[in-house]
């Protein structure tokens, strides 16, 4: 069964590029900066089309949806909204070369319709009643592309399903925009949760979607050669064309130059590469390569945060999909002083030096990111009603347990490299105060069935703010962070405003706390305990640190629940639900490969007691 791509309205006085100082054209225009997300340097619509008109057309039937006026006829549309799309107008025009592409090819429709219901007064109806009979829709897909997503697409897309019974529909973020941001954002997110609309961020898997097993033609090598200095090593999963895929798409950002050179800047932690550019004449740049899917839902998170964040968030320059990967090039808003330093990840600094200037400046790094920056999104957190363990994922809305079984399974894995033959054999070696809970015991006894209602305060949120996330530069012998930057918004989600701030916490705990000695591990488990246990955010642990890095760990850890005290005051209410966000990441921790044995068996203890505080 052959599926169906409707586009909405991509046409010039829509989505046309705007040149620079060039005025709207029109109410009905999506303006200057969406014009260019969807059609300029890193817009995806127009290849996508071009793709999408190269696929059989006995597989793939293509509809243009296009506004089309006549100054009498809509005289009092056009009063509302402005002369647009007159008949025979270059602004009513397909996009180029989209009109060519669609003259020429089988099975590729024009219906004209002028008002915004797309079934009414025009031949949309009959057209896709042609194409699939009432009897054979049960297995066509369609999709929809175009403008505006919170009106047109998405009335549209209604009508798809309840008018003309449409069991399978779709459409991509990168593909739709509207004249609203706040607007098409939300229009997306209903799209999903009322119509049950699946909604793809990669264009490349919503034409998979579409039409399954489509032949994607590999990306042509890159003409220059990529250096990586100093060299680093690729995802263990990755094969050879894997590697050939990556360089010939971060090849491609190089300019013309017969060589592309990048500083491996991290990664890794979801089967990416990270780089940093930098080319005569040009900012800094950040260059990403990871999973296809992963790489556009960081792409569309960079979009829902920036006009909110601004240049905290990297710019878009430029972005690439190939058959397994995809890449990105962000530019880095440059310092206002020339002489601040390269950028350089939180993670790094600390590696790197141990002395008091840099915990300073890592302890004026995070109040940055997560008071200044990330706080301009939590502050906006509204009061709502939520179950947080569906929200955090413990559960799965309906009481069961979806992660369970890995959950007790890493546990129990974490025991047997610390010589032990089962969780609960180690959790007894270490003595955790009560109450606690061994993975089994809370995950196969406890949770099934169970809700966790609170009064909670969500607000967009990173939710996976790793210290390889948090970019900085210094001015030489200052403490305040020159520029800051955030990256890797693939998992932003409206979440609890302190998720941030857990993931945080666990990082520091688990992967840049060094836990290297059976002492260092009961004197961590100390500290650890004060912080689980407080009564509220604020806590300080200070007295129980004995190393340089104790006492970095204990500084950095009552700046980040001080500024986590500030956004959320709501005392015990707020640490009662922060214990659930540490759950959440201390329980991924016991999967992870960077911590060592000592420090997985150290949030495996976490594991146990959070979840018997939570238990009661």
């Amino acid at each position: 069964m052959s599926a169906i791509l409707v586009t909405q309205c991509v046409q010039n006085d829509f989505v046309r590029s705007l040149a620079p100082g060039e005025p709207l054209p029109n109410l009905v225009h999506v303006g200057r900066l969406e014009a260019e997300r969807l059609c300029g340097s890193a817009g995806a619509l127009v290849g996508f089309l071009e793709q999408a008109h190269g696929v059989e057309p006995e597989r793939l039937a293509i509809v243009h949806v296009v506004d089309e006026h006549d100054p009498v006829r809509h005289a009092a549309h056009l009063e509302r909204f402005r002369p647009h799309c007159l008949a025979g107008s270059d602004g009513a025009r397909l996009v180029e070369p989209v009109g060519e592409l669609a003259r020429l090819r089988p099975r590729t429709f024009h219906v004209t319709a002028g008002d915004l219901n797309d079934f009414e007064d025009s031949s949309l109806e009959e057209t896709l009643d042609a194409l699939a009979p009432p009897g054979e829709r049960g297995e066509v897909r369609v999709g929809v592309v175009g403008v505006w997503t919170d009106v047109k697409v998405a009335m549209l897309l209604y009508d798809l399903r309840t008018r003309w019974r449409a069991a399978h529909l779709s459409t991509c973020t990168a593909l739709t925009a509207s004249r609203s941001i706040a607007a098409h954002f939300r229009a997306l997110e209903s799209l999903g949760e009322v119509l049950g609309v699946e909604v793809h961020d990669s264009p490349g898997r919503f034409l998979e979607w579409l039409v399954p097993g489509r032949a994607v033609p590999a990306v042509p090598p890159a003409k220059a050669a990529l250096r990586i200095e100093p060299p680093c090593g690729v995802p263990s999963f990755w094969t050879d064309e894997h590697v050939a895929e990556r360089d010939a798409l971060a090849g491609g950002f190089a300019d013309g130059q017969a060589e592309l050179a990048l500083a491996p800047l991290g990664g890794g932690f979801s089967g990416a590469q990270v780089f940093i550019a930098r080319r005569p004449g040009h900012n800094a740049s950040v260059v990403k390569v990871g999973a296809r899917d992963e790489i556009a839902g960081e792409r569309f998170g960079n979009e829902r945060v920036a006009r909110v964040l601004g240049d905290v968030v990297p710019t878009l320059h430029r972005w690439r999909e190939g058959r397994h990967l995809a890449a990105m090039e962000l530019e880095l808003a440059e310092s206002a002083d020339p002489a601040a330093s390269a950028p350089a990840t939180f993670q790094r600094l600390d590696r790197d030096d141990d002395g008091e200037p840099t915990t300073a400046r890592l302890e004026r790094t995070l109040e940055a990111a997560l008071g200044w920056a990330l706080g301009r999104l939590y502050r906006g957190a509204e009061k709502d009603n939520a179950d947080l363990l569906s929200s955090y994922g413990f559960t799965d809305g309906r009481g069961g347990v979806p992660f369970g079984a890995s959950v007790i399974a890493k546990a129990d894995a974490v025991a047997r490299e610390s010589g032990f033959g089962h969780a609960r054999e180690l959790l007894e070696s270490a003595r955790p105060d009560e109450p606690w809970l061994e993975p089994r015991a809370f995950y196969e006894e406890w949770l099934p069935g169970r809700a966790l209602t609170r009064e909670v305060y969500p607000s967009l949120v990173h939710a996976d703010l790793n210290l390889a996330n948090i970019l900085v530069s210094f001015r030489e012998g200052e403490e305040e962070p020159a520029r800051l930057w955030l990256i890797d918004f693939a998992r932003l989600a409206r979440l609890p405003c302190l998720t941030d701030f857990a993931k945080v916490e666990n990082d520091l705990s688990y992967i840049l706390l060094p836990c290297a000695a059976a002492d260092a591990q009961a004197r961590l488990q100390a500290m650890q305990e004060a912080r689980l246990t407080a009564a509220t955010l604020e806590v300080d642990v200070s007295a129980l640190a004995q190393t340089a890095r104790e006492m970095r760990y204990a500084r950095l850890l009552r700046a980040l629940r001080a500024t986590a005290a500030r956004i959320d005051p709501r005392g015990a209410e707020a640490m009662a639900d922060y214990r659930v966000a540490l759950l959440r990441y201390a329980a991924h921790t016991l999967g992870f490969d960077e911590p060592s044995p000592r420090q997985r068996a150290l949030a495996l203890v976490a594991c146990a007691r959070l979840a018997g505080a939570i238990a009661g």
